[in-house]
C-alpha cells in the first residue's frame, strides 16, 4: 500500500465530497412570492399554513398535526400536554440534547438522563425502566439521525407504569417501526424543520415545528398552550374547560411563519425521494466497508426503517480490532484522505453540562435554586459510563442523497487503506 495522505502520501478521495442534490429553489421562491403578494405572511389555522399541516398529518397517518415555531417549542407544548409539572421526573437520553428537554426543565421538572445501548447508539429501556421512581411523569426518547428506538418496549413500560411517552422525532420524519410512521401510532411525537436540505431537518422550513398525536386530550392542550389567537382554535376544543378560554388561549404564541409553512410543504413533497436515494447510498457504502475492522455502523432495529438525513451515519469505534489506535487518530488519517468524518458522532453526555456540575449563582434569578425554584440534579463524570464511553468511541459522516459519481467507491477505498496502515499512525 502507497503510503497514508497523512504521514505525506497522496490521498485517495480526489471527488467532490458534497452532496450534488439540489434543492428546488424555483418552486420555494414561487411559494414564498405567492404569500407576499397574497398578503398573508402572519397567523396559523387557516390557508397555507393549515394545508402543510393537513399534508404532514396525512403522511403520517396521524389523527392531529399542529405547527409550531421551533422543534424544541413543539416539544415543550407536549411535555405541557402530557401534565408535567414541577417537581415531576422525566427521563431523556445522557446522550441527548438540551433543546429536546428544555421546555421540561424551565417547567420545573428534574431530568433523569438513561445511557444508550452500545449498539444501537438509542435509549437503552432497560436502563430507562431501572430509572423510573414514582415521581416519572415522561419518558422521552430521541430517534437520532432518523434511527428509530425501541417503540414496542417503551410503550409497554409506558402502559405498565401510567407513564406518557413524548418522542423527540427532529431527525425521524418518515421514519417507521414496523411499517407505521413515527408519529402515528405513539402518544406523542414532536419534529424540527429546522435548517435547509441537504444538510437540514428531513423536512426543512428554516424554522419550525411539529406536534403529531392521535389523542384528543393531549392536542387540545397542545393547542392551547402555544397558539394564541389560532384562527378556528375554540371551535376546534372539545374539552369543556379549555373552552372557556378566549381567543388568547394560554398566551403563548409559538406558531409557524406562513412563509415558513411553504417551505416546508415543498420540502415534504420531496422528502420520499431523498430517503430512497440516501438509503441506497447508504447501503452501498456499508456494504464495501463491512470488511473493515473496528468501525461497525450504528445498529437499526430490525422492525424499524429510516434515514439518516439529518446527522449521518453513526459508527462504533473498537479500537482493539486496530491495534489500539484511538479514534481520534483514525478520524485524522481518514479527513486526510478525503473523507467527511468527525470524531465524536455526539455532543459531550448531558449529565456534564455546567447547570448540573456547578453552582452558578444568580443564573435563574435571585434566590432560586433552579428553574420554577426547583433544585437542579448534580451529576458528576462517571455517573453515565457507558454515555462517557460511547461518547469518545463513535465517528459520525454526513451521507448523501446524490453524491458524485464514483465517489463512494472513493471513501471505501479510504476506509479500507486507513485501517491497513493503522500500526503507522501509532504516535511515537
Amino acid at each position: 500500500m502507497s503510503e497514508l495522505a497523512v504521514n505525506g502520501g497522496k490521498k485517495t478521495v480526489t471527488l467532490d465530497t458534497s452532496d450534488q442534490w439540489k434543492r428546488p429553489v424555483e418552486k420555494q421562491k414561487e411559494a414564498v412570492c405567492g404569500l407576499i403578494e397574497e398578503g398573508f405572511i402572519s397567523g396559523s389555522g387557516k390557508g397555507l399554513p393549515k394545508k402543510f399541516e393537513d399534508e404532514f398529518r396525512d403522511f403520517i397517518g396521524c389523527k392531529y398535526v399542529l405547527s409550531t415555531s421551533h422543534g424544541h417549542l413543539a416539544l415543550a407544548s407536549a411535555f405541557f400536554a402530557a401534565g408535567l409539572g414541577a417537581g415531576d421526573e422525566f427521563i431523556t437520553p445522557c446522550i441527548g440534547y438540551l433543546g429536546s428537554y428544555a421546555g421540561a426543565l424551565h417547567m420545573g421538572a428534574r431530568p433523569v438522563f438513561c445511557e444508550p445501548d452500545p449498539e444501537t447508539l438509542l435509549a437503552d429501556p432497560e436502563d430507562i425502566e431501572k430509572r423510573i421512581t414514582d415521581k416519572t411523569r415522561i419518558i422521552s426518547p430521541i430517534h437520532w439521525n432518523g434511527r428509530v428506538c425501541n417503540m414496542d418496549v417503551l410503550l409497554d413500560i409506558c402502559e405498565k407504569r401510567n407513564i406518557i411517552l413524548v418522542e423527540d422525532a427532529a431527525h425521524a420524519h418518515g421514519s417507521s417501526w414496523k411499517g407505521k410512521k413515527i408519529g402515528s401510532f405513539g402518544h406523542i411525537a414532536c419534529f424540527s424543520l429546522q435548517g435547509i436540505c441537504p444538510g437540514g431537518k428531513p423536512v426543512t422550513s428554516g424554522e419550525g415545528g411539529i406536534v403529531a398525536t392521535n389523542d384528543t386530550e393531549l392536542y387540545e392542550r397542545a393547542l392551547v398552550y402555544c397558539h394564541l389567537h389560532r384562527s378556528g382554535a375554540l371551535d376546534e376544543l372539545t374539552n369543556p374547560v379549555y373552552k372557556e378560554l378566549d381567543a388568547q388561549l394560554l398566551g403563548w404564541k409559538w406558531r409557524l411563519h406562513p412563509l415558513e409553512a411553504a417551505l416546508g410543504r415543498i420540502s415534504l413533497r420531496n422528502l420520499p425521494d431523498r430517503i430512497e436515494k440516501f438509503s441506497s447510498i447508504r447501503d452501498e457504502l456499508f456494504d464495501k466497508i463491512a470488511d473493515v475492522p473496528g468501525i461497525k455502523p450504528a445498529l437499526n432495529y430490525p422492525e424499524s426503517e429510516g434515514a439518516e438525513l439529518y446527522g449521518g451515519f453513526a459508527f462504533v469505534y473498537d479500537r482493539d480490532e486496530l491495534s489500539g489506535l484511538e479514534p481520534e487518530l483514525f478520524a485524522e488519517a481518514l479527513k486526510a484522505e478525503g473523507v467527511p468524518i468527525m470524531h465524536h458522532a455526539f455532543r459531550q453526555p448531558e449529565h456534564l453540562r455546567s447547570i448540573f456540575t456547578k453552582e452558578l449563582p444568580g443564573l435563574w434569578g435571585r434566590g432560586h435554586a433552579g428553574p420554577a425554584n426547583i433544585p437542579l440534579p448534580r451529576y458528576y463524570k462517571g455517573d453515565y459510563p457507558v454515555s462517557e464511553y460511547m461518547h469518545e468511541n463513535t465517528l459520525r459522516m454526513a451521507g448523501w442523497i446524490e453524491p458524485a459519481e464514483g465517489l463512494i467507491d472513493q471513501v471505501a477505498e479510504a476506509f479500507h487503506r486507513v485501517a491497513e496502515n493503522c500500526r503507522t499512525l501509532q504516535p511515537a
